[in-house]
């Protein structure tokens, strides 16, 4: 199979638009979130499977991972290959549900499409060393409105701009980095010129490019997970620039001021207008407030979006994620 690339960046950045509209063409399947490829990175990082009954147990754990189950696979995961161990094996197992949904669609190629790896570039150049990424980024005070009807996430404009630049700065650093494996491109250029941007995106990896991809009013709704179908109301209706630049019209003046003076560096590095607000210094009074709010609304979003919308689906590796992952016990 030929290298996978990665669709990465902030959440509510537009990553799932890109990955349908990439889904649409006729070369590569982009499935649902995996989330497993950092959940099982520690196994990699020590080596990989050890022997055949390791490298077939890991197989299953891989196979039966919450966010795989979604992507209706065979219930049998393909055998790891005898003689395989260690990272190849690890190799293997990582990409096997991947080919597996890419055959189901008769595709040649897989891509991921997993905002938050936008961290952990390094481990998945690790796994594949010619990778491809795709970093899309979008104004943040936008994610920021976004985010507000979320279960996940940060919760006000100070936890926001925060975790924004967070994630601009790792995107930033990658295209730095290793610039002939990342390619970055703005929400706002693919809604304003959604074949431009697309060709360009095509081109940089290796696929083809069809008018048919641009028409998202015509995507399958079964292809976003069920349960967070009303993530995306709008959607399927099509690219355009409807939310593009919202926070001029419903962001308070307070916010835009706060956001600013947290993350205006990273804004004006992407070419976003700061505003005519100004920024506004956050006191330390005010900087309690906003980390109890944002702190409280977290878990009881947690609480909200493990136990009853995914009904305790994926808990435990959710649990692990902030107890391991510094960026996630951050947000």
């Amino acid at each position: 199979m030929p290298d996978p690339f990665f669709i990465v960046g902030n959440d509510r950045s537009g990553t799932t638009m890109l990955r349908l509209i990439v889904d649409r063409g006729p070369d590569a399947a982009v499935p649902p979130e995996s989330m497993f490829l950092t959940d099982f990175a520690a196994a990699f990082e020590a080596g990989g499977p050890r022997d055949e009954q390791a490298a077939a147990r890991l197989m299953r754990e891989v196979w039966q991972h919450p966010k795989v189950r979604l992507w209706d696979l065979p219930p049998q995961p393909p055998a790891v290959p005898p003689g395989l161990s260690g990272q190849d094996a690890y190799r293997f197992i990582a990409a096997a549900p991947f080919e597996a949904y890419a055959a189901r669609q008769g595709k040649r190629r897989w891509g991921d499409k997993t905002p938050h790896y936008v961290h952990h570039v390094e481990h998945l150049l690790r796994l594949w060393p010619r990778a491809l990424f795709v970093v899309l980024v979008r104004d943040g005070r936008d994610v920021a409105l976004s985010l507000r009807r979320m279960p996940f996430g940060p919760n006000n404009a100070w936890a926001a701009a925060q975790w924004w630049a967070r994630g601009i700065r790792a995107g930033a650093r990658a295209q730095r980095e290793h610039p002939d494996a990342v390619l970055t491109l703005r929400y706002e250029d693919l809604a304003q010129q959604p074949e431009q941007e697309v060709r360009r995106l095509c081109g940089f990896l290796g696929l083809s490019y069809a008018d048919d991809m641009l028409a998202l009013e015509h995507v399958d709704p079964a292809r976003i997970v069920p349960d967070q179908a009303a993530w995306f109301p709008t959607l399927f209706d099509g690219i355009n620039t409807s939310a593009v630049g919202r926070w001029r019209r419903e962001m308070s003046r307070r916010d835009q001021r706060v956001f600013a003076a947290l993350a205006g560096a990273e804004l004006e590095q992407l070419g976003y207008e700061v505003g005519g607000e100004g920024r506004a210094e956050v006191t330390p009074r005010e900087a309690r407030w906003f980390r109890y709010h944002n702190e409280l609304m977290r878990n009881l979003n947690f609480l909200r979006l493990r136990l009853v919308q995914e009904r305790g689906r994926e808990l435990r590796l959710a649990l692990a994620r902030r107890l391991r992952d510094p960026v996630k016990r951050n947000q």
